[in-house]
């Protein structure tokens, strides 16, 4: 080998070793970034499961007061099928009156007039419906009854399964205080 052959083989050796070092150096700066996400991989996977951890949390809490929620929802749509069921017990259906025709003409049937006595019965019973009360029975005698003053009426009635007795004072036609007791309040 000749001394130029040789000083040529040496440079070339010599910038592939410095090729070579530089490639080196690159991979390690590339390497060390590859480091630095596996340490970024690391940190997200425990940012991950805390989020989990939270969302899970979370969403017990929240289900918990749904269902809470929805439970007092139930019990007042129980509260009001109950209310509205006593509200059509308490509904007193009035018939209608027929009306005939006859030529083109209405003809209404003749006024019914109510006695005195009537009168406070239908009084007493449509404001005990209204109320709720049930199974009613009027006590007092009203075969001398009056529309006009004061008058007290004895009942027994019923109101959500219990008995009651009292009392209904009519005054000038129309309620104007009831007294009922369930009886069990009555007993010593």
């Amino acid at each position: 080998m000749e001394p130029l052959q040789f000083t040529l083989f040496f440079v070339a050796l010599l910038v592939g070793y410095v090729l070579v070092h530089l490639r080196l150096v690159r991979f390690e700066e590339h390497l060390q970034k590859l480091a630095g996400i596996r340490g970024l991989d690391d940190r997200l996977r425990s940012l991950d499961d805390r989020l989990q951890k939270v969302s899970e949390a979370f969403g017990k809490v929240s289900l918990e007061r749904i269902e809470q929620h929805l439970e007092r929802l139930h019990e007042d749509l129980v509260d009001l099928r109950e209310a509205t069921g006593e509200v059509r017990h308490a509904v007193v259906q009035i018939p209608t009156p027929t009306v005939q025709a006859a030529d083109n003409e209405l003809v209404l049937p003749p006024a019914r007039h109510e006695s005195p006595a009537e009168r406070v019965v239908g009084l007493v019973e449509n404001r005990l419906l209204q109320l709720g009360y049930r199974k009613l029975r009027l006590l007092s005698d009203l075969g001398d009854a009056a529309v006009a003053g004061e008058m007290e009426v004895q009942v027994e009635c019923e109101r959500r399964g219990m008995p009651v007795k009292g009392r209904v004072v009519l005054r000038n036609g129309s309620v104007h205080d009831i007294v009922l007791q369930p009886v069990t309040q009555m007993f010593p």
